[in-house]
């Protein structure tokens, strides 16, 4: 019996000096490094774009064409980028008419074909919300730099043009000049992601100058995170 208890107390002592040594010992904390945050974004994009024209002439006020183009963005957090966006045109078309003083009793005007090519280069910052979602709405801002190339064919007629008298109309004559511009937008949109980096987006777009609104722009495009 005396061995007994002699063993149960030896075996009560190691383990009461195990846990000691345990409490003593410094704890181990397991860390997990957080994952790498994607800072870029790059998307393809087709545009609805409807450019409004402002002119003393009796021009068709509007004209739309198409666009295609591509976008890059850098987050600086994740509610916040900055955006570079590259786009072209498809030609549009506007028609004016002016009259020009009448030779006697042959009253003239002067037709014009207007044919307008864009070529845009923005930079905004977009903000988006949400966190960790499928479903992100974005708000933006920015410049449009643009250059404008214009064709104008201009055609000569008479109104009474059958009258043996009456002089012959001119040959259609074509001139092309091209503007730069540089106009404010601002952009309100979504962004769907349909797997973890890849995304659908679309948005509408808004430009302005000192006379008014100078374009309107429904985009929509595919694009992902890197």
């Amino acid at each position: 019996m005396r061995r007994a208890h002699a063993a149960i107390a030896l075996a009560a002592w190691l383990m009461a000096s195990a846990a000691m040594a345990q409490d003593a010992a410094p704890t181990a904390i397991l860390t997990r490094a957080p994952a790498d945050v994607l800072r870029w974004d790059a998307s393809g994009h087709l545009t609805w774009l409807g450019r409004h024209l402002r002119s003393s002439l009796n021009w068709d006020r509007w004209y739309d064409v198409a666009t295609g183009g591509a976008s890059v963005g850098y987050y600086w957090t994740p509610h916040l980028k900055t955006e570079v966006d590259v786009t072209t045109s498809t030609h549009g078309d506007a028609y004016s008419v002016e009259p020009v003083p009448p030779f006697p009793a042959f009253p003239s005007f002067v037709q014009r074909e207007h044919e307008f090519r864009l070529t845009t280069l923005s930079a905004g910052l977009t903000a988006q919300f949400f966190e960790n979602a499928w479903f992100h709405p974005t708000v933006g801002t920015g410049i449009d730099l643009i250059r404008e190339r214009e064709q104008i064919q201009t055609t000569t007629q008479f109104a009474s043009s059958r009258d043996p008298r009456a002089p012959p109309s001119r040959a259609p004559e074509v001139a092309t000049q091209a503007r730069y511009l540089a106009r404010p937008f601002v952009s309100a949109g979504f962004k769907v992601y349909v797997s973890e980096r890849a995304f659908v987006r679309t948005d509408l777009r808004t430009s302005w100058s000192s006379s008014g609104v100078t374009t309107l722009a429904w985009r929509n495009g595919i694009g992902f995170d890197f």
